[in-house]
C-alpha cells in the first residue's frame, strides 16, 4: 500500500514539474549595479551605445549548486539611435566574458528593439543548458516577438548563441517562456 502511494506521488510529481526543474539548474535574479561600467564598455566595443543592464532581466545561472556565469540582457542605441539589445555573459567572478548583439543586429538588423520580456531556461541536459531570451520586436511594417537561444556548456560555462536552434525556433513567435519550450519539445 505504501509503496503505491509513493509511486502515485511520483508520478503526480513528474507530471507537475519537468524534468528540467528536477536537474537542478536555477535562475537566480541579480543586482546589476556592479555589471552597468563593464557592459558600457563591452557595448561600446560592440557598437552599441549606451549599453545598459534591463531591470529585471539579469540572473545567476547554477547547475547542481554550481554557478555557471550570469546572463545579463541588455539595451542601447545603434549608430542610427535605433533600439537595439544585446545579451552578455558574465563569469562567476563578475567579469564580462561576451557580449552577443541581437536585435537591430545581423540577422535582426532591419528591426529594433522594444523590450526584453523574457530571460530563462529552455531546456538543459548532462552537457549543456538552454537559455532563451524573448523580444519584442519592431519593423517599419510589423511587429515581432523574436526568440535568441543560447548554449551554456556545464562542464566549462562557455556562452555561445545557438544560431541553428535560434533560426528553427526563434520566429515562431512564442511570446513566452512556457510557449517556446512547447516548441522546443515539439522539434525534438
Amino acid at each position: 500500500m505504501n509503496q503505491t502511494r509513493i509511486s502515485v506521488c511520483a508520478l503526480a510529481l513528474s507530471l507537475l514539474f519537468p524534468v528540467s526543474a528536477l536537474a537542478g539548474v536555477t535562475l537566480k535574479a541579480i543586482n546589476t549595479h556592479s555589471y552597468e561600467k563593464s557592459l558600457y564598455e563591452a557595448a561600446a566595443k560592440q557598437q552599441i551605445e549606451n549599453g545598459a543592464p534591463v531591470d529585471k532581466q539579469a540572473f545567476s545561472v547554477k547547475s547542481d549548486d554550481k554557478v555557471l556565469g550570469n546572463i545579463l540582457a541588455g539595451q542601447g542605441f545603434n549608430a542610427n539611435d535605433d533600439n537595439v539589445c544585446f545579451v552578455s555573459w558574465a563569469a562567476p567572478d563578475g567579469k564580462i566574458q561576451n557580449l552577443v548583439p541581437t536585435i537591430g543586429f545581423d540577422n535582426w538588423e532591419a528591426e529594433v528593439c522594444g523590450g526584453t520580456r523574457a530571460v530563462g531556461v529552455l531546456a538543459d541536459d548532462k552537457d549543456s543548458i538552454k537559455l532563451a531570451v524573448i523580444y519584442d520586436a519592431q519593423s517599419p511594417n510589423a511587429s515581432a516577438v523574436e526568440s535568441v537561444i543560447f548554449s551554456v556548456n556545464t562542464a566549462t560555462g562557455a556562452f555561445t548563441p545557438d544560431n541553428a536552434l535560434t533560426a528553427k525556433l526563434g520566429s515562431q513567435g512564442a511570446a513566452t517562456l512556457q510557449a517556446l519550450k512547447t516548441l522546443y519539445r515539439a522539434s525534438h
